[in-house]
């Protein structure tokens, strides 16, 4: 698979669980409330004020957009250890509703960035997990891009099974819709493409919520694009 389509998480972003340690260190844990909420409550909308950055301690959150047609576009998945919510603006960009139920620990904006801006320690490990989010947001343009859909639902497993370290029972904290709405298809096509890699042996799934990956060079030589089998649209 070529480098660009590498997924880049392993239990969260490189560095994610070293920097909220260093964040704890460095005393921000003392300005830090923890915030427990259901699945499918939702932690802000987009436009509103963004006065804290937040951290997944527990569960799984999505960030999304809502277009005018009411469609939605799934921005990202976070779990735990990862940091979100991190806007330069002073307005959220993206709505944050938790997948499952979520413990959320919740940095004010303006001390996270001071804490930040004084230590280089914290500060490269800030770097570093912004770099991996913009590698991830440059990967998800080409796919939505230049993907087919089989290749895109490929690459979305490869990057699941990579983030929890694991090719045996690799688990869908989120649902068919959401897969949609993250890789720019219809839930029927997430249904056909998971059908197509099941009939190939590629995968195999025991639930809805659990796959795992036999073949695991042949999903990547199909997210790489070095076969095109897929007449999905």
């Amino acid at each position: 698979m070529s480098a660009l389509f590498e997924p880049s998480l392993s239990a969260g972003l490189p560095g994610a669980d070293v920097l909220a340690a260093d964040l704890d260190d460095a005393g921000l844990a003392a300005t830090a409330c923890v915030k427990r909420i259901k699945a499918g409550e939702t932690l802000y909308v987009e436009g509103e004020a963004a006065p804290y950055c937040y951290q997944v301690v527990s569960g799984v959150v999505k960030e999304y957009n809502t277009l005018e047609d009411g469609r939605r576009q799934v921005a990202d998945f976070y779990g735990v250890g990862e940091l979100f919510g991190i806007s330069e603006v002073a307005e959220q960009l993206h709505t944050a509703e938790a997948i499952t139920n979520c413990v959320v620990r919740c940095y004010p904006r303006d001390a996270f960035i001071r804490t930040i801006a004084r230590s280089p320690r914290l500060s490269r490990h800030f770097l570093n997990t912004l770099m991996s989010r913009l590698h991830r947001a440059r990967e998800r343009m080409v796919m939505l891009g230049r993907m087919s859909a089989l290749q895109r639902i490929s690459v979305f497993l490869i990057r699941l099974s990579k983030e929890q370290a694991t090719r045996e029972d690799v688990h869908f904290a989120m649902n068919r819709q959401d897969i949609a709405d993250h890789l720019g298809l219809t839930i029927e096509t997430v249904c056909r493409a998971l059908t197509d890699l099941k009939k190939r042996g590629v995968i195999t799934m025991k639930s809805a919520r659990y796959f795992s990956i036999p073949k695991l060079h042949a999903l990547e030589h199909i997210a790489g694009g070095a076969q095109n089998p897929n007449r999905l649209h």
